[in-house]
C-alpha cells in the first residue's frame, strides 16, 4: 500500500467513529497539555532565578578572594587560609584556558569635601583595559574611567552621601544629596581621614563620570584606574604611622572572567588547583537548575499519568475498531494486502489520533499559558517567580517533544491492536457480521 492509501483509509476509519475518535483525541490532548503547562511552570521558574542571578552579576564572572576556610575533620571548626594574590598569581591567571581577562581589585579609603558638605568613601581599583568584561553599569553621566586620565574616577549611583557637620541633624544627612559629582568643586585626601589629623593634605578630584544605578554588585563601588589606587594606597600608608613601610602589596580580591559560561567550572577547578577558592554565580545556577530539574520531574510526572490514562483510551478505541471491521480486515486479506500493511494501517490511526490529539493539547496549553501570564501574577509570587517575569513559559522544544510523545504513546497503544488485527483468519473474518 503507498502512503495516499495509509492516509485516505486511515483518515476514513477515523472519520466514521468520529465521536469515539473525537473523545480519545480530547483525553490525548487533556494529558498533553497537561504536561506542557506542569513542565512550563518549572522552566519559568529555572529561567526567573537565572535573570535574577544575571542582574545581580556575569554568571561568567569568577571572584578569588585572599582567605579562605577550610574545614578540620579533627577539630570540626573552620580554618582561616590566606593566600598570597599578587602580580605573579594574576600573570598565572590570565595564562588559564578559556579566561578572556583578568584584574585584581584593591580598595583604598578616602575623605571628600566640597564646601561645608564631606563624606567618607571608598575607592576600587580596576584594570580600564578589560573593565568591560566585569559587569559595571553603563555609564550616566561622563565616560568611562582609563589610563589616558588615571587620577579620575567613576562613582557609583548613590555609593557617596555628602552631609553638613555642623547641620543640626544628628547625622548632618539630607532627603537629597546636596553635592553633584560632576559639576560641583571636590577635594580629596587620603592623610589620616578620620579627623586625626587637624590639616590633612587636600587635592582636587577629577571626576570621570557617574554610573546609572544597577542592581549588580558591580555597581554599588566607586572605581579607578589600579595603578593610581595603587599610588593612593601606598600614600595612605605612608600617612599611617602604624602600618609598615615595607610592606608588600597583595590583593585581597581578583575578578577573572570566562568566555562562556560552559567553561566556569572548568576554569574554577584550575584556580582550585593554584591552592584558591573561588566563587562565581554559576554555582548558584547550578543548584537552582538541579532544584528545577526536580520540580519539573515531579511536575512532568503528575502530568504523564494523564497522559497513560489517553493511552489506555487509545488503546481501547483501537481494540474496539477491530471487532468492528473484523470483516473488513478479513476482505483485505483476502484481495492480497500484506499483513504488515493491516499492521501499519492500524498504527497509523492510532498515530493520527496521538498527533491530532497532541496538536489540541498544544493549542490549549498555549492558551493556559497566556491567562496565567496575564492573569495570575500572584502566583508567580507564591511560586518564587520574580516580578515581571512569566508563570510560564513554553519554548520551541517543548513543544515538539509534546508533539513527538503524543504520537509514540498513541503508536505504542495502537500495537497490540494491530498485532491481534494481522492475527484473525480471513475465512472467519468473512464469516463475521463485524
Amino acid at each position: 500500500m503507498k502512503l495516499i492509501d495509509f492516509t485516505t483509509m486511515g483518515f476514513k476509519n477515523l472519520w466514521r467513529r468520529k465521536l469515539r475518535t473525537v473523545l480519545t483525541m480530547v483525553g490525548v490532548a487533556i494529558g498533553a497539555f497537561s504536561i506542557v503547562i506542569m513542565l512550563s511552570l518549572g522552566i519559568a521558574l529555572r529561567d526567573s532565578y537565572t535573570k535574577q542571578l544575571e542582574e545581580w552579576g556575569s554568571l561568567t564572572l569568577v571572584r578569588i578572594e585572599s582567605y579562605s576556610f577550610e574545614y578540620d575533620e579533627e577539630t570540626g571548626r573552620g580554618i582561616e587560609k590566606k593566600n598570597k594574590l599578587d602580580d605573579t598569581m594574576i600573570t598565572k591567571l590570565k595564562n588559564i584556558n578559556h579566561v578572556r581577562a583578568v584584574t585584581p581589585l584593591l580598595q583604598v579609603e578616602c575623605y571628600l569635601k566640597s564646601g561645608k558638605y564631606q563624606a567618607y568613601a571608598s575607592i576600587t581599583g580596576i584594570d580600564p583595559d578589560v573593565a568591560q568584561y566585569f559587569d559595571l553599569p553603563k555609564v550616566e553621566q561622563g565616560e568611562m574611567i582609563s589610563n589616558d586620565n588615571p587620577t579620575a574616577v567613576l562613582f557609583g549611583k548613590n555609593t557617596v552621601n555628602f552631609y553638613n557637620p555642623r547641620s543640626n541633624n544628628i547625622f548632618g544627612y539630607t532627603n537629597e544629596n546636596p553635592v553633584d559629582l560632576m559639576e560641583d568643586n571636590i577635594k580629596i585626601t587620603f592623610d589620616e581621614i578620620y579627623g586625626e589629623k587637624a590639616n590633612p593634605k587636600y587635592s582636587k578630584l577629577i571626576v570621570s563620570g557617574v554610573m546609572e544605578e544597577s542592581n549588580s554588585e558591580m555597581g554599588y563601588a566607586n572605581y579607578a584606574p589600579i595603578e593610581q589606587v595603587k599610588k593612593w594606597y601606598k600614600e595612605k600608608q605612608k600617612n599611617n604611622k602604624d602600618s609598615k613601610k615595607s610592606q608588600e602589596l597583595t590583593y585581597s580580591t581578583v575578578l577573572v572572567s570566562v568566555d562562556d559560561t560552559a567553561h566556569v567550572v572548568e576554569v574554577q577547578d584550575q584556580i582550585k588547583a593554584l591552592g584558591f577558592n573561588s566563587y562565581s554565580r554559576a554555582d548558584e545556577l547550578d543548584n537552582v537548575t538541579e532544584i528545577s530539574n526536580t520540580i519539573q520531574l515531579v511536575l512532568g510526572g503528575i502530568g504523564a499519568v494523564s497522559l497513560l490514562v489517553s493511552a489506555i483510551g487509545i488503546a481501547n478505541t483501537m481494540i474496539m475498531s477491530i471487532y468492528e471491521r473484523t470483516k473488513e480486515i478479513g476482505v483485505m486479506k483476502v484481495l492480497g494486502c500484506v499483513v504488515t500493511d493491516i499492521r501499519k494501517l492500524f498504527l497509523f490511526e492510532a498515530g493520527i489520533i496521538g498527533f491530532l490529539g497532541g496538536l489540541l493539547g498544544l493549542a490549549i496549553s498555549y492558551g493556559i499559558s497566556f491567562i496565567l501570564n496575564k492573569y495570575a501574577p500572584e502566583i508567580g509570587g507564591q511560586l518564587g517567580i520574580s516580578s515581571g517575569s512569566n508563570i510560564s513559559v513554553i519554548p520551541a522544544w517543548l513543544c515538539f517533544a509534546a508533539l513527538g510523545f503524543s504520537v509514540v504513546v498513541g503508536m505504542i497503544s495502537g500495537l497490540y491492536p494491530a498485532i491481534k488485527a494481522t492475527k484473525i483468519k480471513a475465512i472467519e473474518a468473512m464469516k463475521s457480521n463485524g
